[in-house]
């Protein structure tokens, strides 16, 4: 059995196909990719990623403009300097703050959402070790290829990448105990939609952490970000806001950093199931 072939049938536990909700999807000969046990469809496993979003359908411009190879390449080489310049924190920090409230250990899964070009999924990968499994998805595949040209240099075997979508994700109700998205609630076109996502593959207990844009309330500017959703599909995402939303969908524990530079680290824990 081939590795890719391993890694595949791993992560089909998880996965579940649009047209097969309640079916395990079956792993293709070699690790070709996945079939649905209903329709026969297969998804093909290629160049270190599922495809499970052959058409991409509609994109606003802030996803459009990072799904060229020269954006992915560019956005890959200056995100650090970006940070810096911005008075945001560097990676390593950006990284501990995350795991001080994501706590993966080894042998966990992590669901890294909006993984990107695949920098916080690497250290995921290397935290939950041989035993564990990150599964990375992303709506760009110039983001994705990135992604998985990281992936490949570090000869990591744990680590799915999934061309798909935050708003239906592909993977089985109350099944993950650890969620991860940096960088993508501010770039979603429907975030309570995604957030119900989250809710419903999360198990009782699961933890979200993510990190985005956030309004500040000190400095509003109703006219940019107005302007920055209108044109771009960005928004400043309102912690309070989002506090109401997660709670609502069964989260406690809700904690949020001070916004710096806009920026905001946020966490929650899916509570237990009501009975």
């Amino acid at each position: 059995m081939t590795w890719q072939e391993h890694l595949l049938r791993r992560a089909a536990a998880l996965i579940r196909l649009p047209s097969a909700p309640d079916r395990v999807p079956e792993v293709g000969s070699g690790g070709s990719g996945l079939e649905c046990p209903v329709t026969g469809t297969e998804f093909l496993y290629h160049d270190g990623i599922l495809d499970l979003l052959p058409n991409d359908g509609p994109k606003t411009l802030s996803q459009r403009s990072l799904d060229t190879a020269f954006t992915a390449w560019l956005y890959d080489r200056t995100r650090e300097a970006f940070l810096r310049l911005a008075g945001l924190p560097d990676f390593e920090t950006e990284v501990g703050n995350i795991l001080s409230r994501l706590q993966a250990q080894p042998g966990d899964v992590v669901i890294d959402l909006a993984c990107g070009h695949g920098n916080f999924t690497m250290e995921w990968a290397g935290l939950v070790g041989p035993d564990g499994l990150v599964i990375g998805l992303d709506i760009s595949r110039s983001m994705l290829a990135r992604a998985a040209a990281r992936i490949t240099g570090s000869r990591a075997t744990n680590v799915l990448l999934i061309h798909g979508d935050a708003h239906h994700l592909p993977i089985a109700s109350a099944s993950v105990r650890r969620v991860n998205c940096s960088g993508g609630f501010h770039a979603f076109p429907d975030l309570p939609r995604a957030l119900r996502e989250i809710a419903r593959i999360s198990a009782p207990g699961a933890v979200l952490t993510a990190s985005m844009f956030a309004e500040n309330p000190r400095h509003q500017h109703p006219r940019l970000r107005e302007l920055l959703r209108v044109k771009l599909g960005l928004h400043f995402v309102p912690l309070l806001w989002l506090g109401e939303q997660l709670g609502a969908l069964g989260y406690t524990d809700y904690v949020w950093s001070v916004p710096k530079g806009g920026f905001s680290y946020t966490s929650a824990v899916k509570g237990p199931a009501l009975h």
